[in-house]
This record gives structure tokens, C-alpha cells and sequence, in this order.
């Protein structure tokens, strides 16, 4: 078969993400637990958007950080996660025992996250996760604000005249969440990995 097709705005890798917003996503299987340039053991927390105009864009590197240096930083450390896991309709009372099982069992769950656009050390601008909350049943609202004027793309990020992959930030952060709608999945049948 010899080369050739037609051009598919459609058809294409790394749907981008485009505007900061809250987005309705579920958790990749491409998350995965790392250690931090500190030694602390970390999840790496990678999202693909569910609904709206950005469907299919991946939300990357939402990292959260396992800090046990004094019991102040594990009661934040225990917040930090337990917020994500509660945004993912994980119920009370589930046992974790490692962080492994901890990602593992959010791959494929569903939920909803806030998005701004944050500049990291080398200049660059991405989309860092700011709060993790509840599947919204209204669907994802992006904000209108796109990528700040003449700002760096991300190293991560194909600059070609054949388009552009997927950014997000790789910070470290202590999540606050505030609870909307009732949990609705789209996709009913998405990993139950906590066993419920």
C-alpha cells in the first residue's frame, strides 16, 4: 500500500487541553508510584478528560507526595490522599496498606479536577491540578483561559507544525477539596481496583 491519506483534525495523538477549567477525567493507567528528588515516595496521578471540548486530552503529572518527616506532615500527607480518594467515591473504611495498591486501585476511577495554568522553573507554562472533587454531573466547564501569551511549551509538548502532545506540571502539592453533585459515572463498569 503506497503512502497517502487525508488530514484529520480528528485523528490525532495526544489530544491537548487547552484552557484551565474543571474536567471531568478518569485516572490513566499510566499513574504510577515513583520516589521524589526529597527520597519520599510519591504517585504520579496521570487523568484523561471524559466529556466536553477536550475529550480525550490527558491531564498529566499530578504528584503527591507520602511526607512522614514529622506527625504533622503524615496527618497532611493522610488528607492529601484521603481527598483523592473520596473525590473517586472510594467508601469509608477501605483498608490501603501500600502505595501501590493505592494508585493501582484509582486506575479508572473517575472524578472531577480544578486546572490552572502555573509557570514551572524553566519557564514553562502547564496545567497543575488544584483540587481534586466529585464526578460532575453537569459535565467538565473549562474556563476559557487558555496558555498565557508567547509563554514556552513544554519540553514534553511536540512544537512541530504537526501539532502538539499533552503538558501538565510535575509539583508537588497538598490538595484541598470541595464536594459537588453526587458521583455519575460514564462509564459504569470502570475499575472497581478497591474492591467495592
Amino acid at each position: 500500500m503506497a503512502f497517502g491519506f487525508v488530514v484529520d483534525s480528528n485523528n490525532v495523538l495526544g489530544q491537548m487541553v487547552e484552557e484551565s477549567g474543571k474536567y471531568n477525567v478518569r485516572v490513566s493507567d499510566t499513574s504510577t508510584v515513583t520516589t521524589a528528588k526529597t527520597g519520599k515516595q510519591m504517585a504520579v496521578l496521570d487523568f484523561e478528560v471524559l466529556d466536553g471540548d477536550y475529550v480525550g486530552g490527558k491531564i498529566r503529572y499530578d504528584n503527591v507526595v507520602w511526607d512522614e518527616t514529622s506527625s504533622e506532615a503524615i496527618d497532611r500527607s493522610k488528607k492529601s490522599f484521603n481527598t483523592i480518594l473520596v473525590a473517586a467515591g472510594v467508601p469509608d473504611g477501605t483498608q490501603l496498606t501500600d502505595m501501590n495498591q493505592y494508585v493501582q486501585g484509582l486506575i479508572g476511577q473517575q472524578m472531577n479536577v480544578s486546572v490552572e495554568w502555573e509557570q514551572n522553573n524553566k519557564g514553562q507554562y502547564n496545567l497543575a491540578v488544584k483540587s481534586h472533587n466529585k464526578f460532575d454531573t453537569t459535565g467538565s466547564k473549562p474556563s476559557g483561559v487558555k496558555r498565557p501569551e508567547g509563554a514556552m511549551l513544554p519540553n514534553n509538548t511536540a512544537g512541530s507544525s504537526f501539532g502538539s502532545a499533552t503538558h501538565n506540571t510535575t509539583q508537588t502539592q497538598a490538595i484541598g477539596a470541595t464536594f459537588g453533585a453526587p458521583t455519575t459515572q460514564i462509564n459504569p463498569t470502570a475499575n472497581t481496583g478497591f474492591g467495592w
